[in-house]
């Protein structure tokens, strides 16, 4: 008999070395005992990734074992008992635990017969209360523990290892010795592992980087390509579609950035077998096919989006710009990704004038230039009337004209902060100066755009008095008929006198 005890002591201490990510759980039973159910309590532990201790052992009472606790997980306990005395005829119980946890590495298999079902709530516990010892046939009961759903707020990379639960468990003593009492309040501790999802501005490095209020971002202009990759983890149980039945991506720009056409690569899926994309606002969605094969063997792994973005042709000049992105399962809250570092890019505004009168000159074309007038600007335009920085060229007559419009306004944005210079190529008309390459400089900084605004002035050329023309033969007749008038009355007053 106290062989058998013995033997009941070491299947206790096997029972309650219980971890859940590692080495086979081994857990067995023992005779005569006096209650007849006990509670089992899922403490759930969560760690970031790389941070999950190795495997520790479990005392079956209440242990301070690290990580976050993890709400909204749901764990079934299943009965498993007679394919596990079918098992251990011709194995040992060691092996017939290692089979079932196999089986139920992805879903609980067939032969499993749910009990009960509990998610993770408070303090991340789920207890299962009056689970009985025997079965009717005078068997040690024994239970499965799958965890059956992860929660939707956290991408869950490593799920708890199946929990085979042989029935009795013993109380360990404060030498972690197995005592003679039966544990009807046992605690178990499985742990699961997230990691972070990223979004990384990879080509930030080729603009410069400029500070303003204590804010960080890249200086760019509305003719650069910026290029983002998303690495997103995905769900360990990504193929079970009772735990997952939808995973999305989603990438949502601010109003001054927009999606580059045809730029969207998912890994190595591939779009409409694997995925599908919808396009709103400058940005996308990418929806897995949870049914694809190629999805399914992600599980638990990371997959990499890349895509380019620019500005748009309506960017504000005076408003960072930044392109968050989420991920959403199961349609519930969306989980945020910090985003990258934002861009931000400037303009300049002028208004063409008369040097004399102060009115404003409409038909006035300029040409923009880098500060050393090597390098010539391409515009386009925008619906307010702006003019869109495109990209540089090497020649005055490729470049963009860019002319007063009827309130003589000019307004250029995309610019990244610097000098530039405006030169004039042709005036309003030519009853004005044009002015002289270099004469009109300007500066500018991100954040100015708004209350910028430079007076461009044309002197009008100077008025000389007319001379010749038809009206001056008027005159001269008109002269010589009163010079003539005023001899003939001379003569006639002056021969009335003689009389």
């Amino acid at each position: 008999m106290k062989k058998k005890n013995l033997f009941q002591v070491v299947i206790s201490i096997l029972t309650l070395l219980v971890v859940f990510i590692g080495p086979v759980r081994t857990v067995f039973a023992a005779d005569d005992i006096d209650p007849k159910v006990v509670d089992v309590t899922i403490n759930k532990r969560i760690w970031d990734e790389g941070q999950t201790p190795k495997d520790i052992q479990n005392t079956g009472e209440i242990m301070d074992f690290g990580g976050r606790a993890l709400n909204g997980s749901e764990f079934t306990v299943y009965d498993v008992t007679e394919k596990y005395y079918e098992l251990i005829k011709n194995s040992d119980q060691k092996t017939a635990i290692a089979a079932i946890q196999s089986d139920a590495e992805s879903v609980a298999p067939t032969y499993a017969n749910k009990v009960d079902a509990k998610v993770t709530a408070g303090d991340g516990q789920a207890t299962f209360s009056n689970l009985t010892i025997k079965n009717d046939a005078n068997q040690y009961n024994v239970y499965l523990f799958v965890e059956t759903k992860t929660p939707n707020d956290i991408t869950v990379t490593k799920r708890a290892v199946p929990i085979v639960l042989a029935m009795p468990i013993y109380k360990l003593d404060a030498t972690q010795k197995p005592t003679d009492v039966i544990n009807t309040n046992i605690q178990l501790y499985p742990k699961n592992e997230t990691a972070k999802d990223t979004k990384e501005f990879s080509n930030a490095g080729n603009f410069s980087n400029v500070t303003i209020n204590g804010q960080d971002f890249a200086n760019v202009t509305t003719g650069d390509i910026l290029n983002y990759k998303l690495t997103v983890n995905i769900p360990a149980n990504i193929g079970d579609p009772n735990a997952v039945q939808s995973f999305k991506i989603h990438d949502k720009p601010s109003d001054g950035l927009a999606l580059v056409t045809n730029t969207i690569t998912v890994g190595a899926l591939t779009s409409g077998t694997d995925y599908t994309v919808s396009y709103a606002n400058g940005g996308f969605t990418v929806d897995l096919n949870l049914t694809s094969e190629n999805v399914k063997a992600l599980a638990g792994k990371k997959l990499q989006l890349t895509y380019d973005m620019k500005l748009t042709a309506e960017v504000n000049p005076d408003q960072l710009q930044s392109n968050k992105a989420s991920v959403e399962i199961n349609n519930s809250a969306e989980q945020e990704i910090e985003p990258p570092k934002p861009v931000g890019t400037g303009g300049y505004q002028f208004v063409k004038k008369d040097a004399q009168t102060g009115k404003t000159l409409k038909g006035a074309e300029f040409v923009v230039t880098n500060e050393d007038q090597t390098k010539f600007a391409e515009f386009t335009t925008n619906s307010k009337n702006e003019y869109v920085f495109s990209k540089w060229v090497d020649s005055k007559t490729l470049a963009t004209k860019i002319v007063s419009d009827d309130s003589g306004s000019i307004k250029v944005i995309g610019l990244t902060n610097g000098n530039y210079v405006l030169n004039e190529t042709k005036t309003p008309s030519s009853d004005y100066v044009i002015l002289k390459d270099g004469t009109i400089k300007f500066t500018v900084e991100h954040g100015k755009y708004a209350t910028s605004e430079l007076d461009v002035a044309n002197t009008p050329k100077g008025l000389l008095p007319s001379t010749g023309g038809s009206g001056i033969y008027a005159f001269l007749i008109l002269g010589a008929s009163m010079m003539i008038g005023a001899y003939i009355w001379f003569k006639k007053f002056r021969g009335q006198a003689e009389v």
